[in-house]
C-alpha cells in the first residue's frame, strides 16, 4: 500500500495548526498526525472521498448497532473524516444530535457538504484533536469511531478525554484495523504494486498508525488506563468493496509512486490481472480484517 497518500505524516510548524484564521487546540502528540491530515493526506482522501466511503461503508451499521444507537441519543464520532458515518448515526438518533469531529479541513468540508445534500440537519461537524478537545461533560450519550482511533499520539489520554464527554453507562464502539497481513485487501493491492509486506512493516509497540491497535491486549490496556469498563474486542471479516474492475484500478492507480512510464504500465498491469481475479458480480470485493471494540463508562 503505497504510504505517500494515505498514512504518510510530516510533522507540522507548531503545536498549534491555523487553517483559515481558525486556530485549535492540539497536543503536541498529534502535531505529527495533524499536519498530515490537514494537508496532503486530508486532500487527498477529500478528493477521493467516495472511494474510501465505498470501500468503509461496511462498517458504519455494525457501529451502529454496537453503539446501540437510540433514537434520542447525543453522539460523538470521533475521527470523522469525510462524515460518513456520521450521516448513518443520524439516521438513526433522527430526535437526537451527532457531532463529527476531526483533524481535517478538507474532509469536514465534504461532510459538511455531504450532510447539506442529504437534507441532514441534527448533525455538526468540528475541527479538533480529540485528545484535548474541550467537550462538555457527560454531554454524550455514545461514541462511535470508524478507523479513527488508531493515530492518537496518547491513546490513554484520548480516551479518559472522549470518556468524561460521556454519561454514565455512556457507550463507546470503534472499529480498528488487525495487522496489516491479516488484511488480504493490502497484501493483495502491496503484491499486485510489487511491494509485498515484510516483517519490518509490522510495528514493534504503538506507533502511531493504521495498525497501532491491531493487538487486542494494547487496545484493552488504554481503555483500561482511561477508566472504561466491559471492554469487548470481536473479530470482523467483512469484505470491502471496491466497485468495479475499472473503477478500483483508476482510484489504485494513484497509489503508484512510480514516474517511468513503463513501471507505472506494468504495475496498472499487475492491478488489472488482481482486480480481474477478485471480481464479481457485484463488482470487486476484496478480505478484510478489524477489530470491533466496545466499552462503557462506570
Amino acid at each position: 500500500m503505497q504510504e505517500s497518500h494515505a498514512w504518510t505524516r510530516r510533522p507540522p510548524a507548531a503545536n498549534v495548526v491555523t487553517i483559515d484564521d481558525i486556530a485549535f487546540p492540539l497536543d503536541p502528540t498529534n502535531a505529527e498526525q495533524a499536519g498530515e491530515w490537514d494537508g496532503d493526506d486530508g486532500a487527498y482522501w477529500a478528493t477521493y472521498h467516495r472511494e474510501y466511503e465505498r470501500l468503509l461503508e461496511v462498517f458504519d451499521a455494525t457501529l451502529v448497532e454496537a453503539g446501540e444507537v437510540g433514537r434520542d441519543d447525543r453522539v460523538l464520532d470521533i475521527g470523522c473524516g469525510t462524515g460518513a458515518t456520521t450521516r448513518a448515526v443520524a439516521t438513526r438518533a433522527t430526535d437526537g444530535t451527532v457531532l463529527g469531529l476531526d483533524l481535517s479541513g478538507p474532509m469536514l468540508a465534504i461532510a459538511r457538504t455531504a450532510a447539506d445534500g442529504a437534507g441532514i440537519r441534527n448533525v455538526a461537524f468540528v475541527q479538533g484533536d480529540a485528545q484535548v478537545y474541550p467537550f462538555d461533560p457527560q454531554s454524550f450519550d455514545v461514541a462511535v469511531s470508524r478507523m479513527g482511533c488508531m493515530f492518537f499520539g496518547d491513546p490513554a489520554r484520548a480516551f479518559a478525554n472522549i470518556g468524561a464527554a460521556l454519561r454514565p453507562d455512556g457507550r463507546l464502539a470503534l472499529t480498528v484495523w488487525q495487522t496489516q497481513a491479516a488484511n488480504g485487501w493490502i497484501t493483495a493491492i502491496d503484491e499486485a504494486l510489487g511491494e509485498p509486506l515484510s516483517e519490518d512493516d509490522e510495528p514493534d509497540g504503538y506507533l502511531p498508525g493504521p495498525f497501532s491497535l491491531a493487538d487486542p491486549a494494547l487496545c484493552t490496556s488504554f481503555l483500561l488506563r482511561a477508566g472504561f469498563l466491559d471492554i469487548a474486542v470481536t473479530a470482523l471479516d467483512l469484505p470491502l468493496a471496491f466497485g468495479t474492475v475499472d473503477d478500483a484500478r483508476a482510484f489504485l492507480e494513484t497509489w503508484i509512486e512510480e514516474d517511468d512510464p513503463g513501471t507505472r504500465a506494468q504495475a496498472s498491469a499487475s492491478l488489472q490481472r488482481m482486480l480481474t481475479e477478485a471480481a464479481t458480480v457485484d463488482g470487486v470485493h476484496l478480505p478484510s480484517a478489524t477489530w470491533l471494540v466496545t466499552a462503557r463508562r462506570p
